[in-house]
């Protein structure tokens, strides 16, 4: 199967196998292609996590349980992509990213990006088989004798790898050695970068390891791109640990603070140490197209339209500076960033929380309930996109009525977002 992008970036090239990275052209493009596999592992493991009718099985568990872990990785996945964006602003390519534009939205089934062998990624309910056959793959480690791979990679860690020797390269560094920068070289690689457009507070980090990192020159870089990399995409298959803060290893490893990397985690629900607990019957890869007209049918098109919002704040934010956080002062930036974690964990969550409990009754999906399929929602041009978002909002609102009241998903929108977005 292959998927077809429309309208990418005009400063994007597809890799080459086997090329190493030793343009800025090209560090970009891989850059970009490692947004676009980010962003294919957040609707993934969210539909499974929403699936699961239970957050945990018992309150006497021993572990955490599959949704929580899950959450933590999707958490920590959120993170890699406003990394993986920082070190695109770092290098003066920001304005060719745009997370709501439909081409960086994925559809799913879809295969993973520029892997081999073939990976398909597939919206499913949560089971063992999922996590087995799919998320563990995915996450697979990196041996750790695994060369770079900018194109046809087995593991994440390969490619990345190929990102790591790539702005080593145009730094003046010979890859793989940890020789001082070329100072020029170096100056020349970040001198359009714009700090202040940067991602810097991740609010939304509770229950995940780590935290965004300011790139701005080689060795924040390389750190930002490590952070990646330890928390699991391309981890050496025999450790099963990494601190929670990967930029400070030795003071979590004294201090005891540690989380299993992604693959362990999800090898843990795979071997029945961390219980799924009761699963909603949801379908593969649904269609908003394929819902029940009415009421079902438009409830789907608002929780598509609230996750393209919901990178259409991010977008937003990362076109915000943030010279102007003063204490003291109000500040757009940091007005946008409070904005966008309500949009996620409120105004998404909302919506797919009330999705997911309705059973459907005829059609394809008939004896299955309705979920979230994470496509792209193509908003009017005239009028901003919360006008638009709030009068969706109110079209299901009298089918169903929990999105109504008081810190409600209406009131969320009404009250709590930017009302000129567009």
């Amino acid at each position: 199967m292959t998927t077809t992008y429309t309208a990418l970036p005009a400063a994007y090239a597809p890799p080459e196998a086997n090329r190493p990275i030793d343009t800025v052209e090209s560090l970009f493009s891989h850059l970009y292609d490692a947004a676009r596999l980010e962003m294919s592992t957040i609707p993934l493991y969210l539909y499974a996590a929403y699936s699961i009718k239970t957050a945990n099985v018992s309150q006497w568990s021993s572990g955490p349980g599959a949704f929580r872990l899950i959450k933590s990785i999707v958490i920590e996945e959120m993170l890699h992509l406003s990394l993986v964006r920082n070190l695109i602003v770092a290098i003066g390519y920001g304005e060719h990213v745009k997370f709501q534009h439909k081409a960086f939205i994925p559809e799913f089934p879809t295969p993973m990006l520029c892997r081999v062998p073939d990976l398909e990624l597939r919206l499913a309910p949560l089971t063992t088989e999922l996590v087995r056959d799919v998320f563990m793959p995915l996450e697979l480690p990196a041996k750790v004798d695994a060369p770079p791979e900018s194109d046809k990679y087995q593991t994440i860690g390969q490619f990345y790898k190929a990102i790591f020797d790539g702005f080593q390269r145009l730094c003046g560094v010979e890859p793989g050695t940890y020789g001082r920068p070329d100072q020029a070289k170096q100056k020349a690689l970040f001198r359009h970068n714009r700090m202040d457009l940067q991602y810097t507070n991740a609010y939304w980090n509770e229950g995940g390891g780590g935290a965004p990192v300011i790139v701005h020159d080689l060795h924040s870089a390389l750190t930002a791109i490590n952070l990646i990399v330890e928390q699991g995409e391309g981890m050496d298959p025999d450790q099963q640990e990494v601190p929670i803060d990967p930029q400070d290893p030795a003071g979590q490893q004294q201090a005891g603070l540690f989380e299993f990397p992604h693959y362990v985690k999800f090898k843990r629900i795979a071997d029945g140490w961390e219980p799924i607990g009761e699963v909603y019957p949801m379908p593969d890869n649904p269609r908003v197209s394929q819902f029940p007209e009415g009421p079902v049918r438009d409830l789907g098109q608002l929780a598509c339209a609230a996750y393209t919002y919901v990178l259409a704040m991010l977008d937003e934010l990362y076109n915000t500076s943030g010279n102007d956080v003063k204490p003291g002062a109000t500040s757009p930036r940091y007005g946008l960033e409070r904005k966008f974690i309500a949009a996620m964990q409120g105004l998404l969550f909302g919506v797919i929380k009330e999705l997911v409990r309705i059973p459907i009754t005829e059609g394809p999906y008939c004896d299955l309930h309705a979920a979230p399929t994470f496509e792209y929602y193509e908003f009017p041009e005239d009028r901003s996109l919360t006008q638009h978002l709030r009068e969706l909002c109110e079209r299901v609102l009298p089918h169903y009525p929990a999105l109504g009241g008081d810190n409600s998903v209406l009131w969320l929108i009404s009250e709590r977002m930017p009302q000129d977005l567009q």
